[in-house]
């Protein structure tokens, strides 16, 4: 009898235990739930924006924030390139974000796109607006060396700072390569070699500036030298 006591009583302790330990979890979770989204990182986005596409609820248990279903939502939006999840106790999650750079304007029939340094559009520019970056004009999107090529030479310009103090830029592709126009002066650039062009160019700029002498073009496509067409007088017609 005693013995069956003792069982008995070593049962309902287990079963005690094993209660209390779930109501403990239960109460756990409840506490440890989603209180805040902090979000680092972002410079074009909206805070509030990144924290509805990740999908996070406030309120939802913290131990059940999915990372990869964060991480896939969040790279749905092309302003995203990389996403960092964590979770800080008691109830936090922390979200840092890596954004695509904007690099250039693609310009299609009349409208303009913002695109990265890949040539990924990250939205369309609504409206009439002032180009504030390099405009690649006639470029085919589906030209992946001609849009690469490109890119690299709007990388070439804003190394050498040319971008801060030019009210136009607009990069074209013809047979023979790469053109631009800056400020209304045309250059064929051709392909490859950007850095090294651009310092032979921004070397003759001044000279030719301070001269005047109206210019049809600067060719940059032969190495180590510069080649200047003027542009041609209009010949007037001899009146008898």
């Amino acid at each position: 009898m005693v013995l069956l006591f003792k069982r008995a009583t070593l049962i309902m302790l287990v079963l005690v235990i094993v209660i209390l330990a779930v109501l403990g979890a239960t109460m756990l979770v409840k506490r440890l739930s989603v209180n805040e989204v902090m979000i680092t990182g972002n410079y074009h986005l909206d805070e509030e924006d990144i924290i509805n596409s990740s999908g996070i609820k406030k309120g939802e248990p913290l131990l059940k924030v999915n990372f990869e279903k964060v991480d896939k939502n969040l790279r749905q939006n092309a302003w995203i390139k990389n996403v960092s999840v964590r979770k800080q106790l008691p109830g936090t999650v922390l979200i840092n974000i890596e954004e695509a750079v904007p690099t250039a304007l693609l310009r299609i029939k009349k409208r303009l796109y913002l695109i990265d340094r890949g040539g990924y559009v990250l939205e369309r520019i609504e409206g009439e607006t002032t180009p504030f970056l390099p405009v690649l004009k006639g470029i085919n999107r589906n030209n992946k060396k001609g849009m690469a090529e490109a890119l690299k030479l709007v990388g070439a310009l804003s190394e050498k700072n040319t971008l801060a103090n030019r009210e136009s830029i607009e990069v074209g592709l013809e047979s023979y390569g790469l053109t631009m126009n800056i400020d209304g002066e045309f250059i064929k650039i051709g392909y490859g070699d950007y850095s090294e062009k651009f310092d032979r160019w921004i070397e003759l700029e001044p000279e030719l500036r301070r001269k005047g002498l109206p210019i049809k073009y600067v060719d940059l496509r032969f190495k180590d030298s510069v080649v200047v067409k003027p542009l041609e007088p209009v010949k007037r017609k001899k009146t008898s």
